[in-house]
């Protein structure tokens, strides 16, 4: 009988052991999971292009500003991002020409969520081999050389460039704006070459 009483009892701990130990192990597991994702969304980045009319999805490069740092993203993939600085890089080749467009990305802890980067109609292209002479380098408005006044307005009523050109060389300032209307960047151009940013 107390052999018996023994057993019961050790069995009783070993269960209540067992318990316990199992209960802080899934505590534990559940605060790794919870510390490694907290403060992170998932986002994914597609692009309206202003010169075919529609949203495409491209791949692209997402720099991230506090590990310095760059991954390669694939068209349409949904990536995890913690608040702060970013900047996405896309490389676009066309007519064997080369033009890299980033966009400086400030992003905070929003649920999931699909952001739309406005690729305006001017563009600026250079040759894709080494050496190329400045003269080379110009802007285009989808498929010609931009000329005149241009002023592009997104869907939504937002300026989001103006700039004048001759002959795909720009005269004076560039400026481009925010989805939300906000001056971003302005290029400072001197004899149709960039002089500053500001």
């Amino acid at each position: 009988m107390f052999s018996k009483a023994a057993t019961g009892y050790s069995q009783s701990l070993g269960s209540i052991f067992c318990g316990s130990y199992m209960k802080t192990l899934l505590t534990i597991i559940l605060t790794f999971i919870f510390f490694n994702s907290n403060g992170q969304s998932s986002v994914s980045f597609v692009f309206y292009d202003a010169c075919v009319g529609k949203v495409v999805e491209l791949p692209y490069k997402l720099w991230n500003g506090q590990t310095d740092s760059t991954i390669q993203i694939s068209s349409g993939q949904s990536i995890q991002l913690e608040p702060g600085y970013y900047q996405v890089q896309l490389d676009i080749i066309w007519n064997e020409m080369y033009s890299g467009l980033w966009f400086d990305i400030y992003f905070n802890n929003e649920p999931t969520e699909i952001d739309t980067l406005f690729l305006q109609t001017p563009r600026f292209f250079g040759p894709t081999y080494l050496h190329a002479p400045p003269e080379e380098f110009k802007h285009y408005c989808c498929d010609e050389l931009c000329n005149g006044k241009i002023e592009e307005i997104d869907n939504n009523g937002v300026t989001r460039f103006k700039g004048r050109f001759r002959n795909g060389q720009p005269i004076g300032n560039l400026k481009y704006y925010s989805s939300n209307g906000e001056l971003t960047r302005t290029e400072v151009y001197v004899k149709g070459q960039l002089e500053r940013i500001k």
